[in-house]
């Protein structure tokens, strides 16, 4: 009894240290986070906490859940990278425990453990809980829906519904209708296999409904009277049906795009998935099994179908497959792995191996980052570790096996967070700009710029749409990262000081001064 407090404290600790840590050691940067932070930032700059904006214009991407998180972190926290990831590391940290506890509850203890260390050392996956986006908060609301479902349908105690209704309405506020949809879908499969829909209103819809939106409505109601509906129109029409029904921003491709973000999501336990899915199917009599099957079912197929695609959109049923995955396992570290399992670990060790060598050589060829193509030899360790994990299912130590590969690519998301990353940032545009200008007032934008300006340089810029109005800013600054930002180049007047490529963004900013 004392080993298994100790290691229950020791995941504690884990999950701490994999979620809060090195939060603030990098700037916000990518153009999801950049915009959904500013908008945060301008709420509290502005005092209006009903309408989202970025820089000035409304944002109609998401509801404002999220945004009153990093509000919340920034007033605790100071306007910085630590404030507004705070809660996305606590939503995190959250989910651990609770995943850790519905584990120990309905499968045996080890395999609870054994599903946690999964889930900590999870690389992509983990690290999305450190980003400043809807996506930490929705990835926990629905989790802990469907943890409640469960709960009810294994113990008919009321207030683990009232839970799912909850935890399905904050989502809602997070991400809109896809967090009442999915959820629903997957209680809907799960109760027609187990041939109970016939039952379904003794799980109080039409109730759950309308307490979803005595929730969420006074929100949406007001948003949409503020704003004379062009908030509900660009929200439900254009960030809803439009990027289900078509491909926006770039973020598209065929249906195998959606297993493959699934595969890249849940590394390195994600070469199990194939084996996991065909044990589930054996043990689809388990309650447990077959609920956490048709949630990954219904996830992955959906935004298999959906025409905009990207890697964070089926995490929501991450911990539900992990589930899965920890069951085969479990079960091979009982009976034995097979043969044929070894192709998973060949194939993880070969990537692993890999990759330090695709990082030197992508490094190395970019002449912005030649010079930091030291960092390739960080990526050392999770290559040893899972050669390590490899030589060790080959002497049939399959416990050893499990706890190198998780602690080599947990290693990997703490040297990732704490100096890869921090490294790389030194060449961000606004990193270099900043360097060079320090906090200028007189700046101004030319049709567009990196999302991530605004806030880190707290503040919001005026945009010019037409060169000509721009000899009236003399003296001034000008970014641009439009397409046809290159006409400025022949413009007298204005001449141009540096130009600086965006790290994970197809764009390059460039700085001009008008004289």
């Amino acid at each position: 009894m004392k080993n298994k407090t100790s290691f229950d404290v020791l995941i504690i600790l884990a999950a701490g240290l994999m979620c809060f840590t090195f939060l603030n050691s990098y700037p916000v940067s990518i153009l999801d986070e950049s915009k959904n932070v500013e908008a945060a930032r301008e709420m509290i700059e502005s005092g209006d906490y009903w309408i989202p904006k970025f820089n000035g214009e409304l944002r109609t991407d998401k509801p404002p859940l999220h945004y009153y998180f990093m509000v919340i972190g920034m007033k605790l926290f100071g306007v910085n990278e630590f404030g507004v990831r705070f809660f996305s590391a606590l939503m995190g940290f959250t989910l651990i425990l609770f995943f850790f506890n519905f584990c120990n509850r309905y499968l045996d203890k080890k395999q609870a453990y054994i599903s946690t260390i999964i889930f900590l050392s999870s690389f992509f996956f983990m690290h999305e809980f450190r980003l400043a986006v809807p996506d930490p908060y929705l990835i926990t609301f629905i989790a802990l829906s469907l943890f409640s479902f469960f709960e009810y349908f294994k113990k008919k105690k009321i207030k683990f519904l009232i839970l799912f209704y909850f935890f399905v309405a904050l989502g809602s506020l997070t991400k809109g209708p896809v967090a009442i949809l999915l959820p629903g879908l997957s209680v809907g499969l799960f109760l027609l296999f187990k041939k109970q829909l016939k039952n379904v209103f003794s799980y109080y819809p039409i109730l759950g409904i309308v307490g979803v939106l005595l929730v969420t409505s006074p929100w949406y109601i007001n948003v949409h009277l503020l704003t004379d509906g062009e908030w509900t129109k660009g929200f439900f029409i254009e960030h809803n049906l439009n990027r289900f029904g078509s491909e926006m921003e770039g973020h598209g491709g065929i249906f195998l795009i959606t297993f493959g973000y699934v595969l890249l999501g849940l590394l390195p336990f994600s070469f199990f998935i194939p084996q996991a899915l065909i044990n589930s199917y054996k043990e689809r009599k388990n309650n447990l099994i077959l609920f956490c099957s048709c949630i990954t079912l219904v996830f992955v197929l959906f935004f298999c179908i959906s025409s905009t695609k990207l890697p964070n959109y089926t995490m929501p049923c991450y911990p539900f497959l992990i589930i899965l995955i920890s069951n085969f396992i479990n079960k091979k570290l009982k009976f034995g792995f097979k043969k044929s399992d070894i192709i998973s670990i060949v194939l993880l060790s070969v990537i692993s191996v890999t990759l330090p060598i695709l990082i030197y050589f992508l490094l190395s060829n970019d002449s912005d980052l030649s010079h930091l193509k030291y960092l390739s030899l960080l990526f050392i360790p999770t290559a040893m570790g899972s050669v390590l994990g490899l030589l060790m299912f080959l002497k049939k130590h399959a416990r050893s096996t499990i706890v190198t590969l998780a602690f080599s690519w947990g290693i990997l998301l703490i040297l990732f967070t704490s100096i890869i990353f921090p490294s790389l940032t030194s060449v961000l545009p606004t990193t270099v700009i900043k360097n060079k200008i320090g906090n200028s007032e007189n700046v101004v934008v030319f049709k567009n710029m990196d999302p991530a300006f605004p806030f880190n340089f707290r503040r919001t810029y005026t945009i010019i749409e037409n060169a000509n109005k721009l000899k009236e800013y003399k003296g001034y600054y000008l970014i641009s990262n439009h397409r046809s930002g290159q006409e400025l180049d022949t413009i007298k007047n204005i001449s141009k000081i540096l130009s600086q490529k965006a790290l994970f963004e197809n764009n390059t900013s460039v700085l001009y001064k008008i004289n």
